[in-house]
């Protein structure tokens, strides 16, 4: 595989699209649980911790392999992985419709499910960043950016007209046409060619000064990361673990929070999450937009957090239909400006198009980490106090702390631009 660390002057549209393709399909098996969640309880009398287990044991699977995989995939290419990936998520879907009354049956399922996820979450923005030129890797990063809010748009369209009639399975027959097609895609990519990294080629000759993006070309030697390049990877991972644990926490429990505190049914509770996952996506764009005009990635995502810090404020006032609504707009305002500014750190620490699969696992470890303790903290927090609001402080002091993480890591990152690392874009 030529590595992801390289670079291009012009830009392939089509290895750009299919690494954002990937990461919807990703996207969609792991957020087709909350829609269906209230319906799932109804029907099997789930825990809430069990539930929650759900959308955390996506992290479980992330964990284990992201990094392992990451690394393969550098040297190998992907195509052997991602048959793979294809194939446990169809397993695991029908695991999940053979035997859905059994929890322990659903959670082995959605493992399964995970660890095919995880392998296309790894290779979404190593495409994507490889693929892009200079001219638009913003705009890429920032439509990369959308995957989740598209994944959860798209399971709650499909969702609601099941659950309004007490429906779950068309939401997991849909993620299987999702992978066939997807792989189907995949099949006609290998044999066109037409995708950098998809297949493992030998290496042959030089590319063109400027344009490192030949299939089988080796980075060359001064591209590998710097272990001041790594640390400060795991800071910024550190920082996806906090918000992302923020986000499935308000995201896994909203529909069910909507139906037993604010009595909407299922199927208006499945309209109501739309606002904000609407809202992201709009943002997710604006995001890349204000990146390309120049303005700082610490800088944004300072100001996207401290706004997600007052939207978690605001939920203990809800009550009140104006604040409901405002809350949910300005959650959604800042979870599409973050994820912006979060998948453009690792390009913004290592500089350029340096950022490959091993740089994104890094980083994806600690997004796992979010997935496996955002459903958990608030389902622990809930069963502990018996309230939802306790669950929103708690995690506006989660916000607090990821803002106090956002300006250390502003400061490292200038360390490395005086200390000689290569230049990492504005800060």
């Amino acid at each position: 595989m030529s590595n992801p660390a390289t670079q291009t002057k012009s830009t392939n549209w089509t290895g750009v699209s299919y690494g954002i393709v990937l990461g919807f399909v990703a996207a969609y098996f792991q957020f087709k649980v909350p829609p269906v969640l209230p319906v799932l309880f109804d029907l099997y009398a789930y825990e809430t911790m069990v539930a929650g287990g759900f959308m955390s044991i996506f992290a479980i699977s992330g964990m284990l392999i992201s990094v392992r995989v990451g690394r393969a995939i550098q040297r190998n290419g992907a195509q052997q992985y991602l048959i793979a990936a294809f194939a446990l998520m169809l397993g695991g879907t029908a695991l999940g419709l053979a035997l859905p009354e059994s929890s322990t049956v659903m959670l082995t399922s959605r493992l399964i499910e995970g660890f095919g996820a995880a392998v296309l979450a790894v290779c979404m923005p190593a495409f994507v960043n490889m693929s892009a030129g200079p001219g638009h890797l913003p705009i890429a990063i920032a439509a990369q950016a959308t995957w989740i809010p598209v994944g959860q748009l798209v399971a709650n369209v499909v969702a609601q007209p099941a659950v309004s009639e007490d429906f779950w399975q068309p939401v997991w027959w849909f993620g299987a046409a999702a992978t066939v097609a997807v792989a189907l895609w995949t099949w006609w990519i290998v044999r066109r060619g037409c995708v950098p990294g998809v297949a493992r080629m030998a290496a042959t000759t030089p590319p063109a000064k400027g344009d490192l993006t030949k299939r089988g070309t080796a980075a060359p030697s001064g591209d590998l990361l710097k272990p001041i390049e790594i640390r400060t990877l795991w800071i910024a991972a550190a920082l996806f673990f906090l918000w992302q644990a923020q986000f499935m926490g308000y995201f896994t429990w909203l529909p069910v929070y909507l139906v037993n505190v604010r009595d909407f049914t299922a199927n208006d509770a499945v309209q109501l999450n739309q606002v904000p996952v609407v809202v992201l996506l709009v943002f997710s764009l604006i995001g890349g937009m204000i990146l390309k005009t120049g303005v700082g990635v610490i800088r944004l995502l300072t100001f996207a957090l401290t706004l997600q810090a007052l939207g978690w404020a605001m939920i203990p006032f809800a009550d009140n239909t104006v604040v409901g609504l405002t809350s949910l707009v300005v959650w959604g305002i800042a979870a599409g400006l973050t994820p912006t500014s979060l998948w453009a750190l690792p390009s913004t620490l290592v500089g350029g198009h340096r950022a490959g699969t091993d740089a994104f696992a890094v980083v994806l470890t600690g997004r796992y980490l979010g997935i496996l303790g955002g459903p958990l903290i608030a389902a622990g927090v809930f069963d502990l106090t018996g309230d939802w609001v306790t669950v929103a402080y708690a995690f506006v002091a989660i916000a607090g702390t990821t803002i106090a993480g956002t300006l250390y890591l502003g400061v490292r990152i200038h360390s490395i631009k005086g200390g000689g690392v290569r230049p990492a874009e504005t800060v």
